[in-house]
């Protein structure tokens, strides 16, 4: 059982994506509502090594060398932020010294890149995904619940410092919950600061599976579409992982398990991104629920059956 490397997951703006979680657990400087991996359990701004270094790459080799499929890209996250872990610098060169030929990506909240030494390590990543919901200071509050250190003026700062020193992709993502962030102060203020940052690629997006604080919700679609064509949002074409119908029953259970603990996913979903066949992801996912492995959690806007970890 890797207990830190899930997937390969889907992903509409890295492809077929293998997750790296670099925490172990619910770890995060902010507590969203909108959360798919759950409340978090420590809310901290303490950097440790939740995770090893010499744990994750060796957790890479073990799956590496397994497996037949190679990701688009590695990618660091998991059920927290991933920047909490201060061996990040070391796991980042480890792993782009080990697989040079498969990009790095870090996903981010964005709340240490106030942190120049956090900046130092993320500058030898490939693509670093950082997210900001909103420029409004209530907003923000409301729907990220930050750590009480955290400040967002240095939020902002700090992305602008680190895209100022980094060589790599940066790919802007902000979500948006109807009467929370969708504000035209904030649409405006965003827009200003996207022409500061020049992110290479800007998303927004929305919730597509049921969150920590609240289930599935949409914003209107013309003022979602506003949001995105005056932002210039892109879509990269989503690369189907190959396709293996001989993946046995218990690894097949373990790559569910591994894949769904860090975020609801629907069996479609886990076809794609496992690369499997979907009537055996049908059929293992009612065995697992008989064995109380796993849960349904139906999102309320579209009644999609996603199921998830239990407990």
């Amino acid at each position: 059982m890797l207990n830190n490397i899930f997937g390969p997951v889907l992903s509409s703006r890295l492809g077929s994506s293998l997750g790296v979680d670099l925490l172990g657990g619910n770890i995060c400087s902010f507590d969203c509502l909108y959360c798919e991996s759950g409340k978090t359990q420590i809310k901290t701004i303490h950097r440790s090594a939740y995770v090893s270094g010499e744990k994750i790459v060796e957790e890479l080799r073990e799956w590496f060398g397994r497996s037949t499929q190679k990701p688009d890209h590695i990618t660091l996250g998991g059920p927290g932020e991933p920047c909490l872990n201060s061996q990040l610098g070391e796991i980042i060169s480890s792993i782009k010294r080990s697989w040079p030929d498969i990009p790095l990506a870090v996903l981010t909240n964005s709340s240490l890149l106030s942190n120049s030494q956090v900046c130092k390590e993320l500058g030898n990543a490939d693509v670093v995904l950082p997210s900001l919901d909103s420029m409004v200071e209530e907003e923000f509050q409301r729907i990220n619940r930050p750590h009480p250190q955290i400040r967002l003026h240095e939020i902002v700062q700090g992305l602008l410092n680190f895209k100022n020193g980094f060589a790599g992709k940066i790919f802007l993502e902000v979500l948006l919950l109807p009467g929370i962030n969708d504000s035209d102060k904030n649409f405006e203020l965003l827009k200003e600061f996207q022409e500061q940052l020049r992110p290479d690629r800007v998303d927004i997006t929305m919730m597509s599976r049921p969150g920590a604080y609240m289930e599935m919700s949409a914003v209107a679609g013309p003022g979602l579409e506003k949001w995105r064509r005056e932002f210039k949002t892109t879509a990269f074409k989503r690369t189907r992982p190959e396709h293996s119908s001989q993946i046995q029953e218990t690894r097949l259970r373990e790559k569910i398990g591994a894949s769904i603990k860090r975020r609801p996913q629907t069996p479609e979903q886990l076809a794609s991104a496992l690369g499997a066949n979907l009537k055996a992801i049908l059929f293992m996912l009612r065995q697992m629920e008989q064995t109380g492995e796993v849960e349904l959690a139906s999102g309320k806007e579209n009644r999609q059956k996603f199921y998830i970890k239990r407990g």
